[in-house]
């Protein structure tokens, strides 16, 4: 199917109160690869878990970023996940590194699937990520997404995620961003006692720009939901968090706690921060905090008094303040691996 090039202005801009701080309209120029085209990702499944391309229009329409990904991403990429499966082995996504992707992934009632994303774009790049995932009852979701795109790639990977009685979320995150980039969570309780962690960590250099926005919608009572993002900015770099709950009437002992902390390594990087609650239950205990701040001078020197060089102590003191959002993730290989990383730019 041969689509109209895609018009700029159907773009997110600083106008649109949720992209205030992530321009993608004013990153994005017509010579952006992938610009009007659908991407090709790659898939390695666990045995017992099947895909299959399916013509569909009945995903999320909503944003502006889902139409597009609606015009030009043509098939939806469908996993279809067993009743009662588990396996050790997880999915594994790639070739995200340009174009329009619509993928959807079904978890049937009791099922547990991990799946582990690698954003990695082309140079020059323009890609936007539509994901849709639904988990039936007491199905589990791990989900690992690990971004590092060229410092001229643009980015938009956006997931909507739906759960049902008894199911559970656990989400970790580690960005180094792109020359634009947003990593975005929509999460709709819809059954009881759901259970969800949102983890993720944004690491930032050069004139490097990260987005990790998470919109959290309970409707029902007793989910717990647990929320970090750390921050990590330096050089003329950007790091936005933009953080929701929004707990309806009927979601009443609801738990979640939010909290999105950050540490600015230059005068010229920025951090923008917006963590927000909206309640209308009045049985329920629901926190968020905010923190943006410098290493600690006096641990620093403590450091430095017991021969430690000013560069290794700054690395160490930021590697242990980013590192616990990972803390609980039950792959201690894939850990670590994220840790390496973490590691690796911090040299």
């Amino acid at each position: 199917m041969t689509h109209m090039p895609l018009k700029l202005d159907t773009l997110p801009t600083r106008r649109d109160e949720a992209w205030k701080w992530t321009d993608v309209r004013g990153r994005v120029d017509e010579s952006a690869a992938g610009l009007s085209v659908a991407g090709l990702p790659k898939f390695t499944l666990p045995e017992g878990v099947t895909i299959s391309e399916v013509e569909t229009d009945d995903l999320d329409t909503d944003s502006a970023m889902a139409k597009l990904a609606r015009n030009f991403g043509g098939k939806v990429w469908t996993i279809a996940v067993p009743e009662g499966f588990s396996s050790e082995t997880p999915l594994i996504i790639e070739g995200l590194n340009r174009g329009h992707i619509r993928i959807r992934i079904d978890i049937a009632k009791g099922a547990s699937l991990s799946v582990i994303e690698h954003h990695a774009g082309d140079a020059g790049g323009f890609v936007n990520i539509d994901m849709t995932v639904t988990l039936k009852a007491e199905a589990s979701f791990d989900r690992t997404i690990v971004h590092s795109d060229p410092a001229d790639c643009v980015r938009i990977a956006t997931a909507h995620i739906t759960a049902w009685n008894d199911a559970k979320v656990t989400q970790h995150a580690l960005s180094f961003g792109g020359a634009l980039s947003r990593i975005e969570t929509r999460l709709a309780g819809m059954g009881k006692h759901i259970e969800a962690t949102l983890n993720g960590a944004y690491l930032l250099d050069d004139k490097r720009h990260c987005d990790m926005t998470s919109y959290i919608d309970l409707a029902v009572p007793d989910c717990t939901i647990r929320q970090a993002v750390k921050g990590v900015v330096t050089d003329k770099s950007r790091g936005v968090f933009q953080g929701k709950f929004h707990v309806r009437r009927p979601a009443q002992h609801t738990d979640a706690e939010m909290r999105h902390d950050a540490l600015m390594l230059s005068d010229t990087s920025e951090i923008r921060s917006k963590p927000e609650l909206e309640i209308y239950a009045d049985d329920v205990a629901c926190a968020h905090g905010n923190t943006i701040g410098q290493l600690d001078e006096s641990a620093l020197f403590y450091m430095r008094q017991r021969g430690i060089g000013l560069a290794e102590a700054r690395a160490l003191l930021t590697e242990a303040f980013v590192a616990d959002v990972f803390d609980d993730m039950d792959d201690e290989e894939l850990r670590e691996s994220l840790l390496v990383k973490i590691r690796e730019w911090l040299e």
